[in-house]
């Protein structure tokens, strides 16, 4: 993996910087890469944990040994809906969508369904991902088995004719019960972060984000509904007004989600309702869901005013 160092980076300490930039990652595994001169700076191996500057070149090489803790490596995630068209699975978080040169073959839900399919002796060569999820986000993915599905998806799904639900559960409860939040969103793709502006700044795009509080208390649960899909969208808006999602220490509270134990974000894709016609107009209208894997965390209690 690689990236150059942004000016958000500049002075700040290595070990640092990578768990900015990268999810969930332990710091022992981060501390065991330095020690062990996995982890280059400008092409020359480091030993320690060293000050950054802003335009060096980062190479890291993950350990293999964490790569596939984060995976269940073989095993195919639960099939929640099938025809002869396309395949739902419950996607697990710590699971990729499809292979990167981060992870090897193999290790990804694509790959994985892929397998599944020829082991049913199907044809699997026309299997196609139709939309993502981040890796730390589990929940409802989508593949078409044909070309003609696959077309129909993917206008569909840019189109944002096919409605998506998340369910995440966050820091605080929002003063209104339910709301569309609209803003703007820049991506700093060498920081591998977005950030939520109330403005058109520049090099931005608009967002529309829709939520309504399923459990209100000092750390609720919401039912989001996303109107367009940018990079980290949900995470980075619901932080921008004060809630950020539990477990997401990118753009949420790192102190928090450590005293709470909660080590991965809370965040799922839950229901998909599909609007398609031609081969998959048998789908048009279907709700698709899943359960939210989670538990409650604390008690609830009433809303400011709805």
């Amino acid at each position: 993996m690689e990236w150059q160092v942004s000016k958000q980076g500049n002075e700040l300490q290595l070990s640092e910087y990578i768990r900015l930039c990268v999810d969930d990652v332990p710091q022992r595994v981060i501390r065991d890469m330095i020690q062990n001169r996995a982890i280059k700076i400008d092409g020359e191996r480091i030993q320690k944990d060293i000050l950054l500057k802003e335009g060096q070149k980062i190479t890291l090489y993950w350990p293999r040994s964490y790569l596939l803790s984060l995976l269940n490596p073989g095993s195919l995630p639960e099939i929640v809906y099938e025809d002869s068209h396309i395949i739902v699975i419950n996607k697990p978080a710590g699971l990729l969508s499809q292979s990167e040169s981060l992870y090897s073959i193999g290790n990804n839900a694509l790959d994985l369904v892929r397998i599944e399919l020829k082991r049913r002796g199907e044809k699997s060569e026309s299997l196609t991902l139709c939309h993502r999820l981040d890796v730390m986000t589990g929940g409802l993915l989508v593949f078409a088995k044909d070309p003609e599905a696959a077309e129909n998806l993917f206008s569909a799904f840019e189109n944002r004719i096919i409605e998506k639900y998340y369910t995440c559960d966050v820091k605080g409860c929002p003063s209104q019960k339910s709301a569309v939040l609209e803003a703007w969103l820049r991506k700093d793709e060498r920081a591998a972060l977005v950030s939520v502006t109330d403005y058109p700044a520049r090099g931005s795009v608009p967002i529309r984000t829709g939520y309504t509080c399923l459990c209100p208390g000092k750390y609720a649960r919401l039912s989001v509904q996303l109107f367009t899909g940018r990079t980290h969208q949900i995470r980075a808006h619901l932080a921008q007004i004060g809630h950020p999602i539990l477990g997401d220490d990118k753009y949420g509270d790192r102190d928090l989600n450590r005293r709470l134990g909660i080590r991965h974000q809370r965040l799922w894709s839950t229901r998909l309702i599909f609007h398609t016609d031609g081969c998959l107009s048998g789908l048009n209208g279907k709700i698709i869901e899943t359960a939210y894997p989670y538990g409650i965390v604390g008690k609830g209690s009433s809303f400011a005013h709805d």
